[in-house]
């Protein structure tokens, strides 16, 4: 599950090093701070002539109930299912963030982040609805770091693997089922019950 993302200001600086196409829109004007269902959001695609473009995509597929969105799609199996085939055949990107949010069984918010990486490549699909173009983001079963939190969890690119995601069919069906990295969790806050601890 991945229901909401956020983009720390120097996120796009540190997404420019390993992508030039967004240099030159590295001037403040891209969007930082939390990203939720129905907003829009940049997105890095294949590019007609070059192996990577920039593109702003709105969150979410428009659900089989209306005025309902559908944000996210199973990666197993998502080549056969008719919402999202045609959409990971032909129109896969990356949205870079710099962590992800989720949370636990009191509805406390649990921030993950990866070690060691100041960016985060959220894998997604999209299509156009009209004159827009719409994502989901793909998720899988949760790994052991995750797992205590929620049973899914976003598929992560590697950064040297982005390209390769957006371009090349084969390597994607391979991308899908690749191991996850471990991330790290942490709570804006944690609440002490007196009780559970014995107290009273």
């Amino acid at each position: 599950m991945c229901g909401r993302y956020y983009i720390k200001e120097d996120c796009w600086d540190k997404a420019a090093e390993d992508f030039s196409i967004l240099k030159d829109r590295t001037d403040g004007t891209l969007p930082c701070g939390d990203i939720s269902p129905g907003m829009p959001a940049m997105s890095v695609t294949a590019g007609r002539q070059t192996e990577a473009a920039v593109q702003t995509l709105l969150w979410g597929f428009a659900g089989f109930d209306k005025g309902k969105l559908i944000i996210n799609a199973r990666s197993e199996g998502v080549w056969q299912k008719p919402l999202f085939a045609d959409s990971f055949r032909e129109r896969r990107c990356v949205l870079p963030c710099s962590g992800f949010y989720e949370w636990d069984a009191r509805k406390k918010k649990v921030t993950f982040t990866l070690s060691g990486e100041d960016v985060l490549y959220l894998a997604g699909i999209f299509r156009p609805y009209g004159e827009e173009k719409h994502f989901v983001i793909l998720t899988r079963e949760a790994n052991a770091s995750m797992r205590p939190i929620h049973d899914r969890m976003p598929l992560l690119i590697r950064k040297e693997e982005v390209v390769s995601w957006l371009t090349d069919y084969q390597a994607a069906e391979e991308i899908l089922m690749q191991p996850l990295p471990e991330l790290q969790a942490k709570r804006d806050y944690e609440q002490y019950s007196l009780f559970e601890n014995g107290v009273l």
